[in-house]
């Protein structure tokens, strides 16, 4: 069973639409055990192209780094290096968590000015503010050891203090990502987390949905800003068995399950990815069998979807999406990514797909022994 209020209005109104004065993300930083590893991934496996890198010999303290994307994604992984506060800490997230996300960047207008909402909003404060020749930049505590950090950039190329620049060709590949649809948190307790980007950041509750596939259950409430552009889904297990709990469990704690992709083409995207070797979750042939009937007419040939199992959603009269989930990125069954594709006026997340995903993501679960 599926069950999808949208839109909720659980929450109060907020008084201020934009209190922290979000212009949007800037950059994902993920904490790794190597990151010239895993930028070669994303090079190589979704068509991002290498922007800047650092060490110590940049300037970089206690870690090496790389930064990948394309289009308006930037995606930092950085690694430790030598010894030291910062090398120690990210050795410390890396022994509890393993690979994933650490920090979710968003720019703002005025660092100074964000951090006093969200200080006056009950956050918690984990690196104060600071202004480099680059930007002015403040951090704060999110769920589990995540962080969110506050970004005013000044009239400069340079990506940050310690970064120098790689020269990049242009963006013409088959594989195009254009920017961040939307990043997924899975969490113990999802209200908890709700009220809290609702009082820190002024976002709303768009929707809200209940599965249940029979043998696994979760909740998912999705918040984001007034204008759309910002959407963060929370997951919360209501199963023991559920894939949250199997993430909560294997990432020792709350963090990001998955990023959504944006593309324009999602036929040819997927089919240059998987030519690359990446590794997408698997649907039954009985799913579009059945589409014609559930989305009605679209513009793609059903059978170039069937063959690339790309799932079709459409959440509205004058809109629809398409979207196909990868196999989990790194050793544990945590983070993975989600290429989707919106027509027309879509906003949904593909609450018609829900099932099949589900069921796909159970069958990795019983392979796994953890169903």
């Amino acid at each position: 069973m599926v069950s999808i209020q949208k839109p909720a209005l659980e929450l109060p109104a907020r008084p201020h639409e934009n209190p922290l004065g979000i212009r949007g993300i800037d950059h994902i930083e993920f904490f790794v055990n190597d990151c010239e590893q895993w930028a070669a991934y994303h090079e190589n496996m979704l068509g991002m192209r290498r922007r800047c890198q650092g060490d110590a010999s940049t300037g970089l303290v206690g870690r090496r780094a790389v930064v990948v994307g394309q289009g308006r994604i930037h995606f930092l992984f950085a690694q430790p290096e030598g010894s030291g506060a910062q090398a120690d800490a990210i050795r410390a997230h890396l022994a509890a968590h393993g690979n994933g996300v650490k920090d979710i960047a968003f720019r703002v207008k005025d660092v100074a000015a964000a951090l006093a909402h969200a200080r006056s909003a009950g956050a918690k404060v984990v690196r104060p503010m600071d202004e480099h020749e680059v930007f002015i930049g403040a951090s704060i505590a999110a769920y589990g050891d995540t962080t969110h950090t506050f970004i005013q950039r000044k009239a400069h190329s340079d990506f940050a203090p310690g970064y120098v620049n790689v020269p990049g060709g242009i963006e013409d590949e088959e594989i195009q990502l254009m920017m961040l649809d939307h990043i997924v948190a899975n969490v113990e307790h999802m209200d908890e987390w709700c009220d809290f980007y609702a009082r820190v950041f002024g976002f709303e509750q768009t929707a809200h949905f209940d599965i249940n596939t029979g043998r696994s259950a979760l909740m998912s409430k999705v918040m984001g800003d007034t204008d759309g552009y910002i959407r963060l889904p929370i997951n919360e297990p209501s199963s023991r068995n559920s894939q949250i709990r199997e993430f909560l469990d294997g990432y020792n704690g709350p963090g990001v399950q998955h990023i959504a992709l944006l593309t324009p083409d999602i036929l040819s995207t997927v089919r240059e990815m998987r030519a690359r070797g990446m590794q997408f979750l698997e649907v039954p042939g009985s799913y579009f069998d059945m589409l014609p009937g559930r989305v009605g007419q679209i513009k793609e040939d059903i059978e170039a979807l069937r063959e690339l199992g790309i799932l079709v959603d459409r959440d509205r009269e004058d809109g629809y999406l398409l979207q196909l989930f990868s196999q989990p990125i790194f050793d544990r069954p945590t983070l993975f990514y989600e290429v989707i594709q919106r027509r027309g006026n879509s906003e949904g997340f593909g609450e018609g797909n829900f099932r099949a995903l589900f069921e796909a993501i159970e069958r990795e679960q019983a392979k796994r022994g953890t169903l």
